[in-house]
Parts: structure tokens; sequence; C-alpha cells
């Protein structure tokens, strides 16, 4: 077991579910630190666990932590391959918790190397997108791709680089001469 709390929030419309996740981490290392109906604009929580019933849950990736959906139907593999784990409503408590651990011990910190990978030509451009200050239905939109296609550029561009944040990586294009300081909104 961890020895040190894991700040977590939790994003939900659902007041049952929010209210059962909090009873099944109140006795573990996760901390709820806050509930949110919305994905919130940023968080300094380690752990965010969310309904993807929630509205524009996509935003939930440019948050500096590892994300665990927390399914309560059926999903399409596509749209839950974006989450870090996949929780289901009816994981024994002991699953859940192991599940949870198992993505805040392996979360790159900040001090992690980034895997090395060279971004791909469309991972530059979504990152541009990015940097400029698109938000992930726009950059479908622009390139004619699904928006879980932009997240999972989105995912690979922050494991390449190991930056999650859009400043982060807003300053990363910059650095690298993809974008002009100019050009950001």
């Amino acid at each position: 077991m961890m020895s040190e709390k894991v700040k977590t929030i939790i994003v939900s419309p659902s007041l049952v579910l929010t209210g059962g996740l909090k009873a099944v981490l109140a006795r573990s290392e996760f901390v709820v630190e806050e509930c949110y109906t919305s994905v919130p604009a940023e968080t300094d929580a380690s752990l965010v666990l969310i309904d993807p019933v929630t509205a524009d849950y996509s935003s939930v990736f440019g948050l500096d932590a590892p994300v665990a959906a927390v399914i309560h139907s059926a999903y399409d593999r596509e749209s839950l391959s974006h989450f870090d784990v996949v929780i289901n409503i009816y994981d024994p408590t002991p699953v859940v918790l192991r599940k949870l651990r198992k993505i805040v011990s392996s979360a790159p910190g900040e001090d992690a190397p980034p895997d090395g990978g060279e971004l791909s030509p469309r991972e530059k451009e979504i990152l541009v997108c990015v940097a400029k200050g698109m938000l992930n239905k726009e950059i479908a939109f622009k390139y004619n791709i699904s928006i879980f296609t932009v997240m999972t550029h989105r995912k690979n561009i922050s494991a390449k680089t190991g930056i999650k944040s859009i400043a982060g990586l807003t300053a990363y294009a910059i650095l690298q001469g993809m974008i002009d300081i100019e050009d950001i909104k």
C-alpha cells in the first residue's frame, strides 16, 4: 500500500456515483479533495476520476494527472482507450484500488524523462493547434478526424515530450520553432 495521501478529484453529474466513489476510497490513501459536475479548468490533484457522460469530458486530458474513467454502462473501446484506466462500477473495491494505485505509481512525475520518440508530422500539426488555443473539436474539424483521434495524438504528444499542460506544450512548440509567439491567442 502507498504511504502518502493521493489528492483525488471526482468529475460526475451523478451524486450517487460520486457518493459511491467517496465511500470506496474513504479507507484508502486516495483522498477526495473535490467533486465537480464538469471538468475544472485546472487542479493540483494527483488523480482524476471521471464519469464519461460528463459534458466535454475530453478537456480532462489537459489536466496534469492520470485520468480514470468510471463507467456504469456500455462504451465503445475507442473512446475508453484514451483513459489511463477504466473502472467499472461493478468492480470490487480491491480491484478499484489496485487499478488506481497502478496508474498513480506509473504516472510520470515532473522529473520523469520523456520516452524520446520524435513527434510525427501529424502530431506536430496537432501540437501547433493546441498551442494556438484550439479545442479538440476544432482540431478534429480542421483535419477531418474524430475527436478521439485528436485525443490520442495529444496523449502521444504528452508521452513523447513528457509535458502534459497546455502552457508547457505551448512553450515547447515555441522553443522548437513550430510556432511564433505572435500566433498565440
